[in-house]
């Protein structure tokens, strides 16, 4: 067994963090994104990715937590991931001081993103219900 000396693991951080500034760079641009809202974007992404895994991992020993039972709520998730490139996309050429919530475009307002989540939670869970098989 190999064991890493506490004196080396910055090497290990400094490699990580050059790798995840090199992912976002490549990212960012695919999406007509800047540096800092893809870091975002992809964070969130990250987060939601380990809460699919962590769901399931624990569907066997959770049912109620597992991809079959929450799926709706997990794709609502994945829809609130993209909210700063909304942000990004509905503001941009605009100086940042002189945003108002009334400038933006319908599909960046409050209302469209909150009725877009709210919608797909609620499709998704009628359409469990429709197609349940118990």
């Amino acid at each position: 067994m190999s064991k890493v000396d506490s004196e080396d693991s910055w090497i290990l951080f400094v490699v990580g963090v050059a790798l995840a500034a090199f992912i976002v760079s490549k990212f960012s641009p695919h999406l007509g994104l800047d540096m800092a809202t893809g870091g975002m974007v992809l964070a969130r992404l990250a987060v939601w990715v380990v809460a699919v895994g962590l769901s399931w991992k624990l569907s066997d020993e959770f049912p109620a937590l597992g991809l079959k039972a929450i799926w709706p709520l997990l794709l609502s998730l994945h829809w609130l991931c993209w909210w700063p490139a909304l942000d990004f996309w509905a503001v941009k050429g605009v100086a940042p001081h002189l945003v108002r919530q009334e400038m933006l475009p319908w599909w960046a307002a409050w209302y469209t993103r909150w009725g877009v989540l709210l919608g797909i939670a609620a499709w998704g869970y009628i359409m469990k219900k429709l197609f349940d098989r118990d």
